[in-house]
């Protein structure tokens, strides 16, 4: 049995020799003066887990809540923290709270590249007819139409996997783009007036929620030369195809191993909601990639980091874990199903991740109190001005 001590001014501690050995060895607390020294995280999962008793200064032993409620008033989180902090040690891993002066193991590449290549334009000699109520946009031109799906996969020329039909239909995204970069005029079938593809944008601002946002990833990838698609199917905006994916160059070029959901800054999601659309892009085999535009520099916030955390490495034939003699390779943001997180927030606490050299990892905490992992690494787009990120899920 290890016995701690908790005063409420000088907290939890651990003065008797033995317990004191222990607890450094398996990496519980700080060493100060002699003793162990003990967040409350630590305590509560060695009451539980390690055959730990604490007591008060009057000797009296404490439960899990009696000890919680002396922290929870400064830490109000700490029941979702402590979650975090209970299954990462469940796994035989060392956790730590996080500190300032940490660096880790990822200074040199924290981030991936993408390729990229210039968007090739070339005029077109056509009409897209506006629907205002539809959001769809039909060329006047058949074989313009032809040559925009084949040669960019621009709009939906006949029918959607089927070689029938010869109508091009354009979304939103795809009308604005054929105009600003292919020439394209864009005729209101309401008024038979035309109209720019700025004063369409600011329309559909008004019907469409984050139009503008969302037109602007689209055409920040477009032009970087890759294919974007609706990603309706997989619960995102948008999916992605690399540079050189066509329509008309077989079956290996049709499914796209990425989707792209926009997250504009001011935008705050459930983290169920957030999570749903990665696992179900997950689930199809695809990579998830969380677009952030128009963030400027004074939009980053400094927010709080709840833990740094070590893995397994190869030593003398076998995998030992990871301890604070290594250099840690994340930090863990702790949070629950019922939470909401913005994407402000997020690109913010990658930064912090990027400048400390460490991976940022998000433990989310559901309503039976199993956690999910996923892995948060920035994209370099080149030429981009804009956020990205790959998220992945995780299995420590």
């Amino acid at each position: 049995m290890i016995e701690l001590k908790f005063d409420g001014k000088k907290g939890i501690w651990a003065s008797e020799a033995e317990a004191v050995e222990k607890l450094a060895s398996d990496f519980f607390g700080d060493r100060e003066s002699g003793e162990i020294v003990l967040m409350p995280e630590e305590a509560l999962y060695l009451m539980l887990f390690r055959n730990a008793v604490v007591r008060d200064n009057d000797g009296k032993e404490m439960g899990f809540n009696e000890l919680a409620s002396h922290f929870v008033k400064k830490e109000p989180r700490l029941f979702i923290r402590y979650n975090a902090y209970r299954d990462w040690r469940d796994r035989g891993l060392v956790v730590r709270r996080y500190r300032l002066n940490i660096h880790g193991k990822h200074s040199k590449k924290t981030y991936k590249k993408y390729p990229a290549q210039k968007f090739e334009s070339a005029k077109i000699d056509a009409k897209a007819y506006w629907y205002p109520d539809s959001l769809f946009s039909v060329l006047d031109n058949e074989d313009a139409g032809m040559e925009i799906f084949n040669k960019y996969w621009l709009g939906q020329y006949g029918v959607y996997k089927q070689e029938r039909g010869k109508q091009s239909k354009l979304d939103f995204f795809e009308t604005i783009f054929i105009a600003k970069h292919l020439g394209a005029e864009i005729i209101n079938v309401e008024t038979s007036k035309k109209i720019t593809p700025l004063r369409l944008l600011k329309d559909l601002a008004r019907k469409r929620e984050y139009a503008k946002q969302l037109y602007d990833v689209y055409e920040d990838w477009r032009l970087k030369g890759y294919v974007v698609k609706s990603g309706f199917k997989f619960g995102s905006h948008f999916r992605i195809y690399f540079p050189g994916a066509s329509p008309v160059k077989g079956e290996d070029w049709i499914h796209s191993k990425h989707v792209l959901h926009v997250f504009p800054k001011e935008e705050k999601l459930l983290i169920s909601e957030w999570s749903r659309a990665v696992r179900v892009a997950h689930g199809v085999k695809k990579t998830f990639i969380l677009g952030v535009p128009e963030l400027k520099k004074e939009d980053y916030l400094d927010l709080p980091v709840d833990f740094v955390t070590y893995r397994r490495k190869m030593g003398g034939g076998a995998w030992v874990r990871e301890t604070p003699k290594d250099k840690p390779r994340y930090i863990l943001v702790a949070v629950s199903e019922d939470e909401h997180i913005g994407g402000v927030e997020l690109a913010s606490l990658l930064n912090k991740a990027k400048e400390m050299g460490l991976n940022l990892l998000l433990s989310i905490t559901d309503r039976e109190t199993s956690i999910t992992y996923y892995e948060l690494k920035k994209i370099v787009l080149p030429g981009s001005k804009y956020e990205y990120y790959e998220i992945e899920w995780f299995k420590p």
